[in-house]
């Protein structure tokens, strides 16, 4: 069995895949690698970073780039000699419409999540952000590592609503278009498979009960062996949690902020049902 995993990052896609790599007869990557907890270790599988962004750009693109990147994906899970072999990462969401093409039988879990809370998780004054996912502050000074995965991320195309508008937003701005885009994107990609086939799990329920949350991904998988000590031990540990906010909460933010907010993200938080 292949798994996908995906959201718009930051939202427990990491946990999701530490939980599934400690299952017996079952390896899962996250961005490619094999976690431990925040740890990466070796890469199994090619980056998708920077196409993240050109299979965005131009979707025609999306299903020659995933089949030259991913279509090792059974001989590596033979070569792990697994039952369940899968990949969790944000920089799926531009592939989602031609996952099943390539891989018929495969199962996707999609992560969603608040995008006040998004928001809030991804502007960050970490120097250097050890997990960068959103757009940050262009006057901050930049590791190499983020500069190569901004390469990638999501941004208007010529052609947007929002392009010539993009260097006037400020990070609230930048960060709601992010997140509302790439949930776009995934959900518009859902149309190309079986109902069956996927699962769109609420970051908020998912961590509010975790044991309750978990256990419903694994029954969707198919993991139907008693859940261990250890991956049980993971459910209740945190994992790439953010310890500060440079944000406060959605209710004290400013009224230029709320309305930034608003105007980049009401039409997908009323999709995914948050409104």
């Amino acid at each position: 069995m292949i798994i996908f995993g995906t959201g718009a990052g930051r939202c427990g896609t990491m946990s999701l895949s530490n939980w599934l790599n400690s299952e017996v007869d079952t390896v899962c990557l996250h961005e490619g690698k094999e976690r431990k907890l925040e740890e990466p270790g070796g890469q199994k599988l090619p980056f998708l970073t920077l196409q993240n962004f050109l299979a965005y750009k131009d979707p025609k693109q999306a299903e020659p780039l995933f089949r030259e990147l991913r279509q090792i994906m059974q001989q590596v899970a033979n070569d792990c000699d697994v039952k369940w072999f899968g990949d969790i990462a944000y920089n799926y969401a531009p592939f989602v419409k031609v996952i099943p093409t390539v891989f018929p039988e495969a199962k996707l879990v999609v992560i969603v999540r608040d995008g006040r809370s998004f928001v809030r998780s991804v502007i960050t004054n970490e120097v250097p952000d050890p997990t960068p996912v959103g757009w940050l502050d262009p006057e901050r000074p930049m590791s190499q590592t983020e500069r190569f995965i901004a390469l990638g991320r999501l941004r208007p195309v010529i052609g947007h609503d929002v392009y010539e508008h993009w260097s006037q937003f400020d990070l609230v701005q930048k960060n709601a278009w992010l997140w509302a885009e790439t949930y776009r994107v995934i959900m518009d990609g859902l149309e190309s498979w079986s109902p069956d086939q996927y699962l769109v799990v609420r970051f908020e329920e998912l961590f509010a009960d975790v044991d309750k949350g978990y256990d419903k991904i694994r029954r969707f998988i198919g993991l139907d062996h008693p859940i261990s000590d250890v991956t049980h031990g993971l459910l209740h540990t945190r994992i790439n949690h953010r310890e500060t906010r440079i944000l406060p909460h959605f209710d004290d933010w400013s009224n230029v902020q709320k309305d930034g907010f608003w105007e980049q993200a009401t039409p997908m938080m009323k999709r995914l049902g948050y409104l």
